[in-house]
């Protein structure tokens, strides 16, 4: 399906939060480490859940809850989030639009994926969703 939404490292430590409000269907998740669970929230900092999925150990320990994650088979192409004036940092593409350029900046220490061209999100962002 073309058009699915990719969060890529620009929301690493940012997390604006500005795309959950505007996603119709809140396909649009945080970690939260305590609970060990991704979760949507109707609004950001509502505290009305939507959504809630158990991560992929492997693959969120990558960000853990320094990045949000989109839900890949949730995410229905409106293109809502990706738009220009939602993203300050502009972290988020449409999958057929990351780009394939190396990222300047590491993700964190621990990542054994160093070096890795933003294409990268496209999959973790299938992965870090177990359930």
């Amino acid at each position: 399906m073309s058009g699915i939404a990719i969060i890529t490292e620009a929301c690493i430590d940012t997390k604006d939060r500005a795309c959950v409000d505007v996603c119709p269907v809140q396909c649009i998740y945080e970690f939260d480490p305590q609970q060990n669970l991704l979760f949507s929230e109707v609004e950001h900092g509502s505290g009305v859940i939507e959504n809630t999925h158990q991560p992929n150990p492997d693959a969120i320990a990558i960000f853990g809850d320094s990045v949000l994650y989109v839900n890949t088979d949730e995410c229905t192409s409106c293109t809502a989030c990706y738009q220009p004036d939602v993203c300050p940092v502009g972290a988020i593409y449409s999958e057929e639009h990351v780009p394939d350029g190396s990222s300047g900046k590491k993700y964190n220490a621990e990542d054994p994926s160093k070096g890795h061209d933003h294409t990268f999100f496209i999959q973790l962002s299938r992965d870090v969703f177990a359930d």
